[in-house]
């Protein structure tokens, strides 16, 4: 079978603590069962004709280098790794039993991947799916990954005054990042939920969004809240690199969400209240059911005004 995935041990040093990390997880994730799929779909002679090495490892997952231009990600099927994750998924209506997040968490990913790609979001493409390994288009270029935005080198000598000196280009990619979050909200009603640095990527002066299997649906009770959260993280990070006169995060939000929270106020705060009067639920529901929203709106105009007037009554 010509699988070749390298373990980055390092012959005659002692392994770090995350090389340690790293090959743990390569460990758990490439078993028989995982090995087989690979062998399956080199076999079918689609996709590729090796797995050339380890693109990136994560406590959850590894990824790999299928020849050519596919990227293969490998869920960890272990309890431990995932025992958080089932907060993600609460209330979502695709994944009702929370039980089974281990299961379907390769699925949900692909779904959503899905839903991006429809929308028109720069992400990886899925390919295949099967049991807990995901087949998905590698981005980058002659057969090399694309950088994480973190690791992008924005003050190196070559760039700095295309790059830290230049306020609007700066500025430019920040607000590529909030335009790819809003294009999630609206279009795909998801909120990724984990997004930062380490899970967006930079190519060709593109941003792409990966890591999206904790993407939730904007139906969820907390999905305002994770929401800010990844705002914060792009605004920080952007902050960190020197950029100037940045928005606010209650700007970036009220633009995403269409919401009106107040700048004066805290908006942590705020959230926490709007959410606990499941106003964002509301807020879904109308969209999906705009014939029960207008019944709702009679009704309360109705109890309102006092009235209890039919309302097929002048059909009638």
């Amino acid at each position: 079978m010509p699988l070749n995935v390298p373990t980055g041990d390092v012959v005659g040093e002692k392994l770090s603590n995350r090389d340690k990390e790293e090959k743990a997880t390569y460990e758990q994730s490439i078993d028989a069962v995982t090995r087989m799929i690979l062998y399956k779909w080199i076999n079918s002679g689609k996709f590729f004709d090796s797995v050339e090495g380890v693109i990136a490892t994560g406590k959850e997952s590894v990824v790999l280098h299928g020849e050519q231009h596919f990227a293969i990600k490998v869920y960890k099927m272990t309890l431990s790794e995932f025992k958080n994750r089932s907060e993600y998924v609460y209330n979502d209506y695709r994944f009702k039993n929370p039980r089974g997040v281990l299961r379907i968490w390769a699925e949900k990913e692909f779904m959503n991947l899905h839903r991006m790609v429809r929308a028109g979001i720069k992400c990886p493409e899925p390919v295949r799916l099967k049991k807990h390994v995901m087949l998905m288009s590698l981005i980058g270029s002659n057969g090399v990954a694309a950088r994480k935005l973190k690791d992008v080198v924005w003050d190196d000598d070559e760039h700095k005054t295309d790059y830290l000196s230049n306020q609007d280009f700066l500025k430019s990619e920040c607000n590529m990042y909030f335009q790819a979050m809003t294009c999630m909200y609206e279009e795909c009603r998801l909120v990724h939920g984990d997004l930062s640095e380490f899970n967006l990527l930079y190519h060709d002066g593109d941003v792409y969004v990966i890591d999206v299997s904790q993407a939730m649906d904007s139906s969820h009770p907390r999905a305002l809240f994770f929401l800010l959260r990844d705002i914060e993280n792009v605004l920080r990070f952007f902050g960190k690199i020197g950029t100037e006169n940045l928005p606010s995060a209650t700007e970036i939000f009220n633009e995403i969400t269409s919401l009106s929270m107040d700048p004066e106020k805290n908006l942590m705060v705020q959230v926490e209240n709007f959410e606990k009067d499941n106003r964002n639920v509301q807020l879904h529901e109308d969209k999906t059911k705009p014939a029960d929203m207008e019944w709702r709106l009679y009704d309360a105009e109705i109890a309102a005004s006092g009235t209890h007037e039919d309302p097929a009554a002048q059909f009638n």
